[in-house]
């Protein structure tokens, strides 16, 4: 039950994320005054069912981080380009297959971005965390 709370909570931040970063792309791509901007019904709901399965993926990605065996930086690697290859086939899918040189630089671009805001957060989440024990340690 509690893998799907979490399956769920990651489906809905990156339904949160995937409409910001789509609003963004709107606004920059329209030509016209930003307070007349349209956003297509159809073209958001695609957006926010795709950005909820990213997410949700990405939370299936960190199931990585339970390999006990294999060090962190290991776990962060493989974590990274597992991640780094879906989401590189799932903009690969969506731009018709358009694969070219600028195409592949700014997907990258885009996702270093991601993955190191989202998963820098959770390691200062993290950091935090151990701090605090520690603290509560010394306490005692």
């Amino acid at each position: 039950m509690k893998r799907m709370e979490s399956f769920l909570v990651s489906g809905i931040s990156g339904m949160g994320i995937g409409l910001t970063w789509y609003s963004i792309v709107t606004l920059f791509q329209t030509e016209t005054n930003w307070k007349n901007a349209q956003i297509p019904f159809t073209s958001l709901l695609f957006y926010l069912i795709v950005s909820f399965v990213m997410g949700a993926f990405f939370n299936l990605t960190g199931l990585i981080f339970e390999q006990t065996q294999w060090s962190l930086r290991k776990q962060i690697i493989v974590n990274f380009f597992v991640s780094y290859v879906a989401f590189f086939a799932f903009e690969l899918v969506i731009n018709d297959l358009a694969l070219s040189v600028h195409f592949f630089l700014v997907i990258t671009g885009v996702f270093v971005l991601m993955y190191l805001l989202a998963y820098g957060l959770y390691f200062l989440q993290l950091l935090r965390d151990v701090k605090q024990i520690n603290q509560k340690l010394k306490e005692k």
